[in-house]
């Protein structure tokens, strides 16, 4: 974590949690219209289900790396683990919940799936153009 320069400022990194969620949200609204198309509305309430449970998570993430990162190394990456140790309690909460509600856990799998690899694009698009800016 010593190692790990934050080069990115608060308003930046507020931008880029939203935009992220941006991306999250239009993945899962076009899963939930392809779910009521194909499948039926219960199958589509899973999948938005589990589209805001990577959501929630998103955004506990991005408060949590900018706290960290206002702090000492050390006490930074305690922050950090802790938050990933919140993080896990939520979705295993939230999946319990899922289940108590008589959602589809596979549709609410898949939601919470298309939300990662939305977040693993945006990451990826903007690693590229951090490269693109170092040449």
């Amino acid at each position: 974590m010593t190692d790990m320069p934050f080069s990115e400022d608060s308003e930046e990194s507020s931008s880029s949690v939203q935009i992220a969620l941006l991306w999250q949200l239009g993945s899962g609204l076009l899963a939930m219209l392809a779910a009521v198309l194909f499948y039926d509305v219960k199958v589509a309430l899973g999948v938005g289900f589990g589209v805001m449970i990577i959501m929630l998570s998103t955004i506990l993430l991005g408060r949590r790396i900018h706290s960290a990162a206002a702090t000492d190394p050390e006490s930074g990456q305690r922050m950090l683990y802790a938050g990933a140790v919140m993080r896990f309690v939520l979705v295993l909460t939230a999946l319990v919940m899922a289940y108590g509600l008589g959602l589809h856990l596979l549709a609410v799998a898949v939601g919470m799936g298309l939300a990662q690899v939305a977040m693993f694009v945006f990451a990826a698009s903007g690693m590229r153009v951090q490269f693109k800016r170092s040449d």
